[in-house]
């Protein structure tokens, strides 16, 4: 079957559960809007990736679940069109878990991604085994207009494209963490890179 330019692209096979043995690559800090949940913070990011030529390829939510101190992420929420996963971040070895999402079966993932946070986010840290935060956020429970105010942020968000100077300012984070993690990882002919207006 052929797709034709109005169909969007089909997305690659989930993942279930892979564990890599690196941390991600984190967010440029001053391209990023913070969101105080209560007992946790959340960054709000619009991230690219750029063709084997370094060309915008696809722009997508990324939601960086961290604690109110905004030093150590939990979870992220990479709600990419072609490759939409999340990463329970392992902080004690160092490590991640990447689960690929379906979005033909759940549709998007971003509304997916705030049922998670609303619903059953003490879940998700207890798998990145995060217990005592996870009990937190039980007795505490997170601010709902504080979320609500994120996803008004992201239905607002004009997604120009990312101007020359952005995406060489991401690329060279890129590159910067990658040489400091040699065993990070990418798919081939894809950078994932970090951007917001």
């Amino acid at each position: 079957m052929t797709l034709t330019a109005t169909e969007p692209p089909r997305a690659t096979p989930a993942v279930r559960g892979t564990h890599h043995k690196f941390m991600l690559l984190p967010p440029i800090p001053h391209h990023v809007r913070w969101f105080e949940l209560g007992p946790l913070s959340l960054a709000l990011e619009l991230r690219v990736l750029i063709d084997k030529d370094g060309k915008p390829k696809e722009k997508s939510i990324s939601l960086h679940i961290y604690g109110n101190d905004r030093t150590t992420e939990y979870v992220r929420f990479d709600c990419f069109d072609r490759f939409p996963h999340y990463h329970y971040i392992l902080n004690a070895s160092q490590t991640n878990v990447v689960w690929g999402y379906d979005p033909d079966a759940n549709g998007s993932m971003v509304d997916w991604s705030f049922a998670a946070i609303r619903n059953r986010f003490p879940s998700f840290l207890r798998r990145a085994g995060e217990a005592e935060l996870a009990d937190k956020v039980e007795r505490e429970g997170l601010d709902n207009a504080a979320i609500d105010s994120v996803q008004h942020a992201i239905d607002t968000w004009e997604q120009s494209v990312p101007t020359e100077d952005s995406l060489k300012e991401a690329n060279e984070w890129y590159v910067q963490w990658k040489a400091k993690h040699p065993q990070f990882n990418t798919a081939e002919g894809q950078e994932f890179l970090s951007f917001i207006d």
